[in-house]
């Protein structure tokens, strides 16, 4: 029989072996030094704030927990518990408040847990879960729906009540994996499937999960760890009068600065934030970032220039949608007239009646709205001339297609004039499409003819030039 050690097992022994020298230490130097000792020993295994075991003593339990589970024939469950949107108390309360939730959440844990079950805490607001004399598949979903169960219950902290829920994945040992650290990472996958379901949810570890599976959850992991760090970033790309080339807006576009791979597209990153939920504090993210930069131009002496940002369908929908604006623009003293929102259209005409309530409150509060990628095949006449808007942005298939889509477009730009409704082509690249789109009165455009997205210190210089795109042969501002 031959043996190999992979570079996981040397890891996992070398902590364990690590564990057992601290442990061995301090305990000889508690015989001789009392209870000094016994508190630097509860702080170099405990969670400092929750006063949870850490990852070392959770570590260090789980090899006793396997080592039993082979005598006995039983397995170990190892849970990986995250709470959902706990960024959002974090940004609406303050970081006491958030303290304060993670001890009461530390709390509720210990007291829905089996006795010798362990609860750790990770860091951040990753809690884990150990889970010893798993005899049948049964016992993890009963201990799993309780935790679930005892989140929904309000948690009081201070003069506040508030409803949290979680997600929490589980792997099995030794079915899963024969190690903590493989464990901990099945758990973690497994964790993050039940945030794709929209969280408050558990589900259990699937071995044979297909790569591009794995890959999706990974990039969703990566993206909490940018939302959490500040990786991402926003550019600007203008929109000028087409009569003038005065700049009267700027519109947020949102990329992720990598550590490792520099600026990220949002091609590469938004359809895993929109399947996750995590466009939602992104987006929150965004609003308030641009909301500052738009404040910061205005007292730089640029009074008129407007700051438009796109919604997503996740955001369009919620129902704290207007208490957000309002939160966002007080927050940067912005007066709302001066945020434009951009929706796409097929968000709008999913629902025309509920996106027609939603508009109301938009334009309620002071916020101009555009329709963008208007055309694209989703317009009901009927419902666009009843929707509270102030503009359409002309969906660049129009220009892509050619002569062939050059009616279609005349005959949109003509209906908005009809509705009273400015309209703004996008997507413009050539002297041609912009020609094109001044003949037939467009008010407004945008493009890589006028200049690429840049970022926010580029700003000033672009809008501080007189005319830019005012002649069909101007060449591009910024490259």
């Amino acid at each position: 029989m031959t043996f190999s050690l992979t570079w996981s097992m040397v890891a996992t022994a070398s902590a364990l072996l690590v564990t057992a020298a601290v442990l061995i230490l301090l305990r000889r130097e508690r015989r001789r030094h009392g209870s000094s000792m016994r508190e630097i020993e509860r702080l170099a295994f405990h969670d400092s704030l929750t006063d949870l075991p850490n990852r070392l003593l959770f570590m260090d339990r789980a090899s006793i927990a396997f080592a039993n589970a082979r005598r006995s024939g039983t397995s170990v469950a190892v849970g990986f518990l995250d709470l959902d949107r706990f960024k959002l108390v974090n940004d609406s309360y303050g970081h006491q408040t958030g303290d304060e939730v993670l001890r009461a959440v530390a709390a509720r844990l210990r007291e829905q847990l089996r006795e010798g079950d362990t609860v750790a805490r990770f860091g951040g607001d990753e809690f884990t879960i150990l889970m010893a004399g798993i005899r049948t598949p049964d016992d993890v979903a009963s201990v799993a729906t309780k935790l679930l169960d005892g989140f929904r219950l309000p948690l009081r902290v201070g003069t506040r009540e508030l409803v949290l829920t979680a997600s929490i994945g589980i792997s099995l040992y030794p079915d899963d994996a024969s190690d903590a650290e493989k464990l901990l990472k099945s758990a973690d996958a497994a964790m993050y499937r039940a945030k794709a379901r929209g969280g408050d949810a558990f589900e259990v570890f699937t071995p044979g999960v297909d790569p591009g599976a794995l890959e999706e959850l990974a990039l969703e992991s990566r993206l909490r760890v940018a939302l959490a760090r500040e990786e991402f970033i926003l550019y600007y790309q203008p929109r000028v009068d087409a009569a003038n080339g005065r700049v009267v807006a700027f519109e947020a576009l949102l990329r992720w600065d990598d550590p490792d791979r520099g600026i990220v597209s949002p091609a590469e990153f938004i359809p895993a934030a929109e399947a996750s939920g995590l466009i939602v504090p992104i987006g929150q993210w965004v609003l308030r970032s641009a909301c500052r930069q738009a404040r910061e131009w205005h007292e730089s002496g640029c009074h008129d220039v407007f700051v438009s940002v796109n919604l997503s369908q996740r955001q369009f929908h919620r129902p704290d949608l207007t208490a957000m604006i309002l939160a966002a623009t007080a927050e940067a003293r912005l007066d709302p007239e001066y945020l434009e929102l951009e929706i796409d259209e097929s968000c709008v005409m999913g629902n025309a009646e509920l996106s027609m309530r939603i508009l109301q409150e938009l334009k309620a509060i002071g916020t101009r709205v555009l329709i963008s990628r208007f055309g694209s095949g989703y317009s009901s006449l009927r419902y666009l001339k009843s929707l509270p808007i102030d503009g359409l942005k002309l969906d660049r298939s129009f220009l892509a297609s050619g002569e062939s889509g050059r009616p279609l477009a005349i005959a949109a730009v003509g209906m908005a004039k009809a509705l009273r409704l400015k309209i703004t082509g996008e997507g413009v690249e050539t002297p041609e499409e912009a020609d094109f789109l001044r003949a037939h009165a467009c008010d407004d455009l945008q493009g890589f003819l006028l200049s690429r997205p840049v970022p926010a210190r580029d700003c000033s210089r672009i809008i501080a030039t007189a005319r830019i795109g005012a002649r069909a042969d101007s060449h591009e501002l910024s490259h």
